[in-house]
């Protein structure tokens, strides 16, 4: 096997302790086959990369013994791929390797309700999400994206860097700098002609992010496919509106400052 890069050194070093965990018989035959078939599976249908944090959450799972030592292997095989999976958009068809729930249960014979309540089990008991980079792929630009947060000294998350959205740059402030509310327009797009349930439905998630000093102010269709809101705040409610609306339907394309005739 060549290293190539840290993450492939500790792949090879997580084998290793898995190896060695076999040969003192500190791996039941159970637990050796929910790793052969997690392996099986990541060689068939996934990558190196999935295979090691599958394996990465595998290792961890061996701490509790009594926990993976119930229920069926392929159950545990199939659960600990979507664990790591649904935290890397296995199951998004705009990234690859791509499989939904249904693919990887048809693959182990598994109930797909019973697969997914497992791997929500084990989510919250590692804290798996997207916010927790250990479970979370090298080339995820979730973890660049986390990497270059920051907390202001009022605790306030912001970027060490500008953010780009559709390659427009969004600036946010430098650390312990305060930044002000101002009146902007929030440009939203639609992959469908716009409804007025959904105006509703956008307003009530904006408002839902906004500070005791921030204010919505209007919402408006400009087009069949474009949304503009109207608030006083923080630029940076940009990013966490995009992150909020966790949808393909919406996204948001630019943030401007409002016109001086505008209130």
């Amino acid at each position: 096997m060549v290293i190539n890069n840290t993450y492939d050194f500790h792949f090879f070093h997580l084998l290793v302790i898995l190896k060695k965990k076999q040969m003192e018989n500190n791996m039941n035959p159970r637990e050796d086959k929910i790793f052969l078939l997690i392996r099986g599976y990541c060689d068939e249908h996934l990558d190196n990369e999935y295979l090691r944090l599958c394996t990465e959450l595998f290792d961890d799972l061996l701490d509790y013994p009594k926990t993976i030592n119930r229920g069926k292997e392929e159950i545990w095989a199939a659960a600990i791929i979507w664990t790591i999976g649904s935290a890397n958009f296995l199951g998004d068809k705009s990234f690859e390797p791509y499989a939904s729930l249904s693919d990887v249960c048809s693959y182990f014979n598994a109930n797909t309700s019973t697969v997914g309540q497992k791997a929500s089990k084990v989510r919250d008991v590692f804290d798996i999400g997207f916010m927790n980079t250990k479970y979370q792929r090298s080339d995820s630009q979730m973890t660049n994206f986390l990497e270059n947060l920051a907390v202001t000294e009022k605790g306030f998350i912001v970027s060490r860097e500008p953010f780009m959205i559709d390659n427009k740059e969004i600036e946010f402030v430098e650390d312990g700098e305060e930044e002000l509310p101002k009146n902007y327009i929030l440009f939203l797009e639609s992959m469908h002609p716009i409804k007025n349930v959904d105006l509703y439905q956008i307003e009530y998630l904006f408002k839902s992010i906004l500070e005791e000093d921030e204010k919505f102010q209007r919402i408006q269709i400009a087009d069949q496919k474009q949304v503009h809101v109207y608030f006083y705040g923080r630029q940076a409610k940009a990013l966490i509106f995009n992150d909020k609306l966790n949808s393909k339907k919406f996204k948001v394309i630019e943030t401007i400052d409002q016109p001086l005739t505008e209130e």
